[in-house]
């Protein structure tokens, strides 16, 4: 004799055996409806050589690990801001005894962040010298000056060369001697003494680049990160120069 089992048997069943299931271990992702993502804007304080606490700001863009923006900073001694590349990796998920059906896993929302600011500022020596405007009266050469470079750096040197025929009495150019070293903007070029007056020139530098480095290493989750940054910033002073280091706390607006 043929039993036919009750529909709502079967249902019982059917629903005991995916609950054991359920309950025998986590989803294999280790991450269910959270994910760890920085993109957008940041706001918080970045300590400086002093120790104190200076604001700064940063807006993100994550794809899926792969991290860019720009970070601003207000009133540190070694860094205004700069470009951002980076990644974001997420933290796996305690996934022991997780119901996949359920979003409660611990941790899927946190995970570490490596940002790094660098800058391509041009630096160097003197590479060449334009006078514009020769002026007159110059019974002698004049003396040639160079504004001084950044800390660390090295001044230029160089002479004037007095015009003939219809230039006589003027700066015709200047011959450099000595480019210097550590230049981040073009010096001033001063003229004195000759008898004259009204020459000026402008300076160019040369087109190398310094390896200002600055790495910021984070974690957190994604609406507060916090952790450390250094690196080195040739480019402002001969402190930041040797090594910049601090700390940094950002929240999500």
């Amino acid at each position: 004799m043929k039993i036919t089992k009750p529909l709502t048997g079967i249902l019982v069943t059917a629903l005991a055996v995916a609950g054991l299931v359920a309950c025998s271990g986590g989803s294999s992702g280790g991450v269910y409806n959270q994910t760890f993502n920085v993109s957008g804007h940041w706001a918080g304080t970045i300590s400086d050589g002093a120790g104190a606490a200076r604001a700064a700001n940063m807006t993100l863009s994550d794809g899926g690990g792969g991290v860019s923006g720009t970070v601003s900073v207000t009133g540190h001694s070694c860094i205004s801001g700069g470009n951002l590349t980076g990644t974001a990796v997420q933290a796996p998920a305690n996934t022991t005894g997780d119901n996949p059906l359920t979003g409660d896993q611990e941790n899927s929302n946190e995970g570490t962040v490596s940002l790094t600011i660098t800058s391509g500022q041009a630096t160097g020596g003197v590479s060449a010298v334009s006078v514009s405007t020769g002026g007159a009266g110059y019974t002698s050469v004049p003396v040639v000056s160079f504004s001084e470079p950044p800390t660390g750096g090295t001044r230029a040197k160089g002479y004037a060369v007095l015009g003939t025929g219809d230039t006589a009495g003027a700066v015709g150019g200047v011959v450099i001697t000595s480019p210097g070293s550590g230049y981040v903007m073009a010096p001033s070029v001063f003229f004195s003494g000759g008898g004259g007056s009204g020459a000026i020139a402008t300076a160019e530098i040369d087109t190398a680049t310094v390896s200002d480095s600055v790495t910021f290493t984070l974690a957190g989750s994604s609406s507060s990160l916090n952790g450390t940054y250094s690196g080195v910033w040739k480019s402002n002073t001969g402190t930041c120069s040797i090594e910049t280091r601090g700390t940094i706390t950002l929240s999500r607006l």
